[in-house]
């Protein structure tokens, strides 16, 4: 049987020392993938399109999953590729042509579709976070209209993720259905059953290279917050077990 083909949609160079220490956007999210996939006991082929470099999927790409990285930019960006890429989710995605929107994915996404972005209120968003989920993926794929399982209250339904952004979604695209949820930034994650699954922070991220971002930014975080965001890394970090989640409700 072949294996389900996700295509990694990359979204940003990350500089040096960041890159030879970490590896590339792409590489990071390869990696995790790989991880995600095996906690889900999946087996997938995994590729790369360059949409930063002005690269898009063709019209008979055979993906059966994207899924963005991060980047430094923000949705209502005019640059040219900002602007190809958010044309190309308005006119393409659906259920044979799902997605997985990471960080700047998740605010894309929202934007394309319909939804609002905008600058935080108060800033950076940085650190392990705890953030709320509402429901469970049902694991026997989106295509078998499983309906989605609300969690109770209380610990079970925390998950921690590793974050860096400023921007967030203000109003989510039509059809969304709120999937994660925080006190700093309310909108963590949203679902288009079928369609599309998206998280504001990083699964990819690991403590240390989480760690050497927050460091590089010192100056801009402030010392405090970066700190504090430092030592936050060491916390329970659920990013593998979510896209392991995503991979299984999209492929399962």
């Amino acid at each position: 049987m072949p294996r389900p083909i996700v295509t990694v949609l990359r979204c940003d160079d990350v500089p040096e020392p960041d890159k030879t220490r970490h590896g590339d956007t792409h590489e990071r999210m390869l990696a995790h993938l790989e991880k995600a996939a095996a906690m889900a006991e999946l087996e997938l082929e995994l590729r790369v399109i360059d949409v930063r470099g002005g690269e898009l999927p063709a019209p008979d790409d055979p993906s059966a999953l994207f899924v963005t990285t991060g980047s430094a930019t923000n949705p209502d960006n005019k640059e040219p590729w900002v602007l190809a890429f958010r044309d190309w989710l308005a006119a393409n995605l659906g259920p044979k042509r799902p997605i997985y929107g990471v960080c700047f994915g998740h605010q894309l996404v929202a934007y394309a579709l319909g939804g609002t972005t905008g600058r935080h209120p108060d800033g950076w968003e940085i650190g392990n976070v705890s953030i709320r989920q509402t429901f469970s993926l049902p694991s026997g794929g989106a295509a078998s209209g499983a309906p989605f399982e609300p969690l109770p209250d209380g610990p079970a339904a925390d998950v921690g993720i590793i974050m860096s952004h400023q921007d967030e979604v203000t109003t989510q695209p039509p059809g969304a259905i709120p999937w994660m949820t925080g006190s700093f930034c309310l909108d963590q994650g949203y679902v288009i059953p079928g369609v599309a699954v998206t998280l504001q922070g990083h699964p990819e991220f690991e403590a240390e290279q989480a760690s050497d971002i927050y460091r590089r930014r010192r100056e801009r975080l402030g010392s405090d917050a970066t700190d504090q965001a430092v030592e936050s890394t060491q916390k329970t970090n659920d990013g593998v077990s979510i896209s392991a989640e995503v991979l299984r409700y999209f492929l399962g």
